[in-house]
């Protein structure tokens, strides 16, 4: 049995389905990643206000398409997504998670490097 809306609220993701729930899973991450202020730092990111955020923290309602797509393209998108894909492993998930996991190293070894070119300028 779905889910009915008042007139013109957007559908949303995270109950009565196989597996773990959008919801839920966005609610763990975003505990894990910001244990302080959780529902202020999802809300932030997913572009909405802190009370949605607090009901999606206390699985009261589910999310939008619209929410949970700015979550994807905020800084926490690939916790987000790996969370909602759960154990799923589609054919193309292991390219795009080696791609993934490269770029953010990359990013790292960057970062190393301009605190190294620092140190050595003696501006550390």
């Amino acid at each position: 049995m779905g889910r009915s809306y008042p007139g013109g609220a957007a559908a949303s993701f995270g109950f009565e389905r196989s597996g773990l729930p959008v919801v839920e899973a966005v609610s763990a991450v975003a505990r894990r990643m910001w244990p302080v202020k959780t529902a202020r730092q999802l809300a932030a990111r997913a572009g909405v206000t802190h009370r949605s955020a607090e009901y999606w923290l206390g699985q009261q309602t589910g999310m939008s398409a619209d929410a949970l797509a700015e979550l994807l393209r905020s800084d926490a998108g690939l916790a987000m997504l790996e969370a909602i894909m759960g154990e799923a492993r589609p054919n193309w998930w292991p390219t795009f998670a080696g791609d993934a996991k490269a770029h953010a190293i990359e990013q790292r070894l960057s970062a190393l490097r301009a605190e190294i070119d620092e140190a050595r300028n003696g501006l550390a």
